[in-house]
């Protein structure tokens, strides 16, 4: 019987997908771990977003988004963020890291 080696104690990053779709994000609300990457997916067929966030800690900001652009966010401080989008004001998500 071989024996294995020693247990892996950290947790591995994880990506999780926002689509913005009809001046919607899906999904509204996300709970992530430091570390974990958001792509952002334009699926609208022509309309344009603008995701940014703007808080003490740091700063993201996507620029204009056309249809079936990604761009990501790679999640380095933890606390409670807003995605808002430049051009549809009533579009947030609200991102909570650990």
């Amino acid at each position: 019987m071989a024996a294995l080696g020693p247990a892996q104690a950290g947790l591995s990053s994880a990506i999780r997908i926002v689509l913005q779709k009809g001046r919607h994000y899906d999904p509204t609300d996300l709970f992530l771990h430091r570390g974990d990457t958001i792509t952002l997916v334009n699926g609208d067929d022509n309309a344009v977003h603008h995701a940014f966030i703007e808080a003490d800690r740091f700063a993201f900001d996507a620029g204009d988004q056309e249809p079936g652009k990604q761009p990501t966010l790679t999640l380095k401080e933890p606390g409670d963020f807003i995605i808002q989008c430049g051009i549809h004001p009533k579009m947030k998500l609200t991102i909570h890291v650990q």
